[in-house]
């Protein structure tokens, strides 16, 4: 039996940043079986390297670019090696991040501004540029912006993250309003504790951490990559053409309810 149609991204040509690893390595390799051309951006050339060879041995076609989209410039050099090498840009996963915890009043002046950058300046200025190639095109396209859970509640020991976190999700209801004529749709993804390599090793570092997320997650733990990126494949492909403008939180719960019962798993 064939597919739905309404969810294929057969032949898209779709940027996904922070793609060497975790939630983009994931979102990448699931594109590319899904016949979508991936533009993997990472700054780890070794990361990409093992994600092409993985990609073209599947039969699934990638490019790579090493880029740092911290700063404007590297945003713009990446749209224009995207174009470059494809031709045109018909979606773009802004999921590049980074993070440091440590208490607010303890954070130096270049960590505050490099987490700004990282997560909130690098996806502006991404999206700005990728955008200009759409609206050149006029066949519209998808942007999605990989936000946090931590976007929305507060978070201890991660005052800077949040905050750029949260910028995020109104950022992508600011550009959905000034890109939705032009058949550009822009959402935003809030993942909660998932299992990537450094939440694995600080699950297992932190027992206490691990007890809370168990508790605190209402389907009782963690989310794989995959489970996150395969949303963000969804609102990229055109079974989400009327989705612009709104965050799906894909956090198994743990925003949904303020408290949940250590006795019983119940709400209170």
């Amino acid at each position: 039996m064939a597919g739905l149609p309404e969810f294929d991204v057969a032949g898209q040509v779709v940027i996904v940043t922070g793609a060497g690893r975790g939630i983009g390595r994931a979102l990448a390799l699931d594109l590319a079986a899904s016949s979508a051309t991936v533009v993997a951006v990472s700054r780890t050339r070794s990361d990409l390297d093992a994600l092409q060879a993985e990609i073209e041995e599947a039969g699934g076609e990638a490019v790579t670019v090493v880029a740092d989209l911290a700063t404007t410039d590297g945003a713009r050099t990446l749209v224009e090696k995207a174009v470059a090498a494809c031709g045109r840009i018909d979606g773009l996963v802004n999921n590049v991040g980074w993070d440091v915890r440590r208490d607010a009043v303890d954070y130096t002046e270049d960590e505050v501004d490099r987490i700004l950058s990282v997560n909130l300046k690098a996806a502006y200025w991404t999206s700005v540029y990728a955008a200009k190639r759409m609206l050149e095109q006029g066949t519209g396209g998808a942007i999605v912006n990989v936000a946090s859970q931590a976007g929305i509640l507060g978070s201890h020991g991660r005052a800077p993250y949040s905050a750029a976190k949260a910028g995020l999700l109104n950022l992508t209801r600011s550009l959905a309003t000034e890109w939705g004529r032009a058949g550009i749709r822009v959402n935003a993804l809030a993942p909660g504790v998932t299992l990537t390599d450094p939440v694995r090793m600080s699950l297992a570092a932190r027992p206490h951490f691990a007890a809370e997320v168990r508790e605190r997650i209402l389907l009782g733990r963690p989310a794989d990559p995959r489970e996150v990126g395969l949303p963000i494949l969804f609102l990229l492909s055109p079974a989400a053409a009327m989705i612009t403008g709104q965050t799906l939180v894909v956090d198994g719960g743990w925003t949904a309810a303020w408290s949940v019962s250590k006795a019983d798993g119940s709400i209170v």
